[in-house]
């Protein structure tokens, strides 16, 4: 999987490629997107039918990322781990495993 920081190159990308965003980040007061391009020999034939329903799910996931919404982000994960030839199972991971640490950080400051 390659990851794109530009949202112009993932524009261009995704006419011919399967381009699915990530995360923003907030670098040194510049916003920097990512992307990242799926190759088309990851998506098993049988998928490809369903290609606009894994995007449309991808997309409610980095969504509920954007929102803090974690609880949606972690029903989504088990639908969406496996798709993309399994490409993006670690970014899916990644993104609940710190929803459960924020999750962990608050209430370890609770009980002090």
């Amino acid at each position: 999987m390659d990851i794109i920081f530009s949202r112009e190159a993932a524009e261009q990308l995704s006419e011919r490629y399967t381009v699915l965003e990530l995360e923003t980040f907030d670098v040194e007061g510049k916003i920097l997107e990512t992307f990242c391009v799926v190759p088309g020999d990851q998506i098993p034939l049988d998928e490809v039918v369903k290609l606009d329903h894994w995007k449309k799910l991808h997309n409610e996931f980095v969504q509920a990322n954007k929102d803090k919404n974690a609880k949606l982000c972690h029903d989504l994960r088990p639908y969406l781990k496996g798709k993309w030839g399994g490409e993006l199972d670690e970014f899916y991971d990644i993104v609940c495993g710190r929803f459960e640490q924020d999750h962990s950080k608050s209430e370890t400051k609770l009980e002090s």
